[in-house]
């Protein structure tokens, strides 16, 4: 999963800023997508709907829907964009597909919207940040999936934390992953013993 294609490698500096742009403007469609389920579903629960209740998906709903894909988009672009992603607008677009993916049809499995989108987030942002040589795809994934428990549990126990705390978390938890990927590169390659050198040199 490396972008060594794309240069050296960036600083932890530019690794959060793109962190926090981007978390910044995911938070911000969590919000917008939220009002848009507040709209568009009101009081009529989960049941309701299964049992053939009729939704209709109103013009503030579509626009509050829209904004908040349009929002996420953009937290996705600002991410590889920022932290410099080899091919940033293939891996954008691919984010992008499948954060909307699983925010539109996951929360009639789950039950309720919230859980979805940090798990949308999570698995676009696996996408969409750059990765060095020692980072994979497997282990951001596990961590997606670990997170969306996480969060569906923790909306259980505390809504309103829950709720508060939900985006804010993917992308620090992506990186706190790739950290551990780091320590744990740098502890074998010290581990190492150094190279034998030829008789003669």
């Amino acid at each position: 999963m490396s972008d060594q294609a794309s240069g050296e490698r960036i600083s932890t500096r530019r690794k959060w800023a793109a962190i926090g742009a981007a978390t910044a403007l995911l938070t911000a469609s969590f919000w917008v997508v939220l009002l848009a389920f507040h709209l568009w579903l009101g009081d009529t629960t989960v049941e309701e709907i299964r049992a053939g209740a009729e939704v209709k998906i109103t013009t503030p709903v579509a626009i509050a829907l829209g904004g908040g894909f349009l929002l996420m988009g953009a937290g996705f672009a600002t991410l590889a964009l920022v932290s410099r992603r080899a091919r940033p607008w293939r891996a954008f677009a691919v984010a992008w597909a499948l954060g909307g993916a699983l925010w539109l049809w996951l929360p009639f499995v789950a039950g309720e919207p919230y859980t979805p989108m940090v798990a949308g987030f999570a698995a676009g942002g696996s996408v969409a940040l750059r990765a060095e040589p020692e980072h994979t795809l497997t282990r951001r994934i596990v961590a997606a999936v670990l997170l969306a428990v996480y969060v569906w549990l923790l909306l259980r126990l505390a809504l309103p934390a829950g709720v508060i705390v939900a985006p804010l978390l993917p992308l620090p938890v992506l990186a706190w992953v790739d950290a551990m990927a780091e320590r744990r590169a740098a502890q074998q390659q010290a581990g190492k013993p150094p190279p034998r050198r030829r008789p003669g040199r």
